[in-house]
């Protein structure tokens, strides 16, 4: 089975593969936590589910917890990129198959994203869903066919779902709406950095719900969406990261979006690709730390060469460079982030571009 050796490899875009997409962690993949023994210590914040009654009980105060889901007005929604996103990088940070973003009403649990799955709802009773919402941590279910309240359930019979770990996506009402859960057919095993993944995009998820009803509250009949590049002339951006994973990524997230894409593995590279490119580049997204100059030396000597291309710096360091970090602070993402996130920023820069300049590019 395909694993991951550096989960960094997708988390320190935090963009889904993206993943795009927890900052900058480079790990081995050590500390199992599937199928292990009943001494053994498990990661914090990790929760295996043994035993326990058949029947799903309600979680506390469960009438307020569907007037808090109803009051974000999510149910029944159509897709929705951010979701979308999101779930695509549960997916690949934890190598999973299938990834759902749920939701769980009176009677069923509804997908607002889903990956590797075409359902879009199963019956809450008996749901691996109905029994994540009852903690606040992660629940991780190491072989739901051989346990009694799931060896029935739609998505273990129907699906041959055999692994299962599920995130509360908790509001700050305490109220935990529904999980951000990946599952799969196989014996999987996740180790404690990738559930700390899980525990970061679920808040994100949690985040993107405030913003979202925010947005429906100031304007219901209108949201925001990116601009697309400007159809009078192709705007180059120029990537620059020295891990190949992620320089695939933004490379295709950006691409994808409709912008030309140059690709460098680290600044010495890069000055060379600037000094041989005989077009406009209109952005530099550039990682900080890397080989060769890094991105702030690597801004200054193509600025010098080049001083209309703007810069974009991806960090997961954002902390270690104060002074450096102050003077770019508008042109900084910090890790992790979302392709939309990406995305807006990209359109940000040359926005700024085009009224600094009073061109439409």
């Amino acid at each position: 089975m395909r694993r991951y050796s550096e989960i960094d490899d997708v988390n320190r875009f935090g963009i889904g593969a993206i993943s795009h997409l927890i900052p900058e962690i480079v790990t081995q993949t050590s500390k199992q936590v599937w199928s292990m023994p009943s001494s053994a210590k498990l990661p914090l914040g990790c929760r295996f589910v043994r035993g326990a009654s058949l029947q799903s009980s309600l979680p506390q105060n469960e009438r307020l917890r569907l007037e808090s889901l109803r009051s974000f007005r999510i149910l029944g929604t159509a897709c929705e990129q951010v979701f979308d996103d999101i779930a695509h990088l549960a997916a690949l940070i934890c190598d999973a198959p299938v990834a759902v973003i749920a939701f769980i009403d009176e009677q069923r649990v509804w997908f607002k994203a889903k990956i590797g799955l075409e359902l879009d709802e199963i019956p809450r009773d008996g749901s691996f869903c109905a029994y994540a919402i009852l903690q606040p941590d992660v629940l991780i279910v190491p072989d739901p066919p051989s346990d009694e309240r799931f060896m029935s359930s739609f998505l273990v019979k129907q699906v041959g779902i055999q692994f299962y770990a599920g995130m509360p996506l908790i509001i700050d009402d305490a109220h935990p709406l529904g999980t951000l859960a990946v599952m799969d057919r196989v014996p999987h095993l996740l180790t404690a950095e990738q559930i700390d993944g899980l525990q970061i995009l679920a808040r994100r998820i949690v985040r993107e719900l405030g913003l979202r009803r925010t947005r429906e509250t100031q304007s219901p009949h209108g949201r925001p969406h990116l601009a697309q590049p400007s159809p009078q002339r192709l705007v180059t951006i120029l990537i620059v990261e020295d891990n190949e994973n992620l320089r695939n990524i933004l490379h295709r997230t950006l691409e994808g979006h409709g912008f030309s894409v140059l690709a460098a593995a680290d600044g010495a590279e890069a000055l060379r690709l600037c000094q041989q490119y005989d077009g406009t580049i209109d952005v530099v997204v550039s990682d900080i730390v890397m080989p060769g100059p890094n991105g702030f030396e690597l801004a200054v000597r193509v600025h010098a060469a080049r001083p209309e291309t703007k810069f974009l710096f991806i960090t997961g360091f954002f902390d270690q460079f104060p002074e450096l970090c102050d003077k770019y602070r508008g042109s900084i993402l910090e890790k992790p982030f979302l392709p939309s996130e990406l995305l807006r920023k990209v359109e940000d820069i040359l926005n700024q571009a085009k009224a600094a300049t009073g061109t439409e590019g």
